[in-house]
């Protein structure tokens, strides 16, 4: 069973479009062709993708996985074309970035804004997303550059660090802790903590930082999102530690950062990418601006 790009690229369009008329236009082809095309890919595939009616068209839960599989398949293609396309004069191409949100809001915005100015033919992908998914889109292929936490080795992963990320506590201005220069973990225990859920890097690194100091630490409320705690942490609820790439989602805030010790928690933070995937010319240009501004802001607290 071998499908081609083309019918990759019909049965994109058809989940994409209400009619397999609308999406017959769009890829330029005559209707009936486009039913036939559709009807030959789920003869391949032995499975019903569609649910049509008079009036619309429904996708089946295989017609769902394979319309995901097709869009990606269309995409990765896309993109290989626009590499070869720009291998002949380095002026034009495509790249996809899967980031950390703290990443994307720190260092990002500037990173990208001078990449455009010296490459504003080449257009970027950006994925906003947590880590693990950020690896799983590297390992798919989906992206070619994951901005994220140096992952525990992996087969046909490769690690390049770019800057060190510290933890620090966040707290209210007029917080007790935010009168002391440095603060230590142990010093947390006696107020409500907001904890990041389980699942997320921040939390990690929140737990290895306890355990190291030899205290127990139950938090008072528990999100999944960085703001979450912020907001909450605002409005005097409790106090959060977070790593200093996530300073500029509170930037202007009424709060106060802190250095933690003892002990000091760093986070390696880097470029992760496959081993065997070449990257195009121009992705070391935008390494060097997204390595620059991860760095400073880094330093910044």
């Amino acid at each position: 069973m071998n499908l081609t790009m083309r019918q990759f690229e019909v049965l994109a369009a058809a989940a994409d479009a209400a009619t397999f008329s609308a999406a017959a236009k769009h890829v330029g082809i005559s209707q009936p062709a486009f039913s036939e095309t559709i009807r030959r890919i789920e003869s391949a595939l032995g499975q019903t993708l569609f649910e049509r009616t008079t009036r619309s068209l429904r996708l089946t839960d295989a017609g769902r996985r394979a319309a995901t599989i097709a869009r990606e398949a269309v995409q990765d293609f896309r993109r290989a074309t626009e590499r070869m396309a720009a291998s002949t004069d380095g002026s034009r191409g495509r790249v996809a970035i899967a980031a950390l949100p703290s990443i994307a809001c720190a260092a990002l915005p500037r990173a990208l804004a001078q990449f455009a100015d010296a490459f504003p033919d080449i257009d970027i992908d950006l994925h906003d997303v947590q880590h693990e998914r950020a690896m799983d889109l590297v390992r798919d292929g989906i992206v070619d550059i994951a901005v994220t936490l140096k992952p525990r080795r992996t087969a046909g992963l490769g690690f390049e660090s770019a800057a060190t990320d510290t933890a620090y506590l966040v707290c209210p201005r007029k917080h007790a802790l935010a009168r002391q220069k440095s603060v230590r973990w142990r010093n947390l225990a006696g107020y409500p903590f907001i904890g990041i859920t389980r699942i997320s890097s921040v939390r990690r690194l929140t737990d290895a930082a306890f355990v190291q100091g030899g205290i127990a630490i139950e938090p008072r409320y528990e999100v999944e999102q960085v703001p979450s705690a912020i907001a909450l942490v605002e409005a005097g609820l409790g106090i959060t530690a977070l790593p200093s790439l996530t300073f500029a989602m509170f930037k202007g805030r009424d709060l106060t950062v802190r250095p933690l010790i003892e002990p000091v928690m760093r986070r390696d933070v880097g470029f992760v990418t496959r081993e065997q995937r070449a990257l195009p010319a121009f992705a070391d240009a935008l390494k060097r601006a997204i390595r620059e501004q991860l760095r400073s802001a880094s330093v910044s607290a």
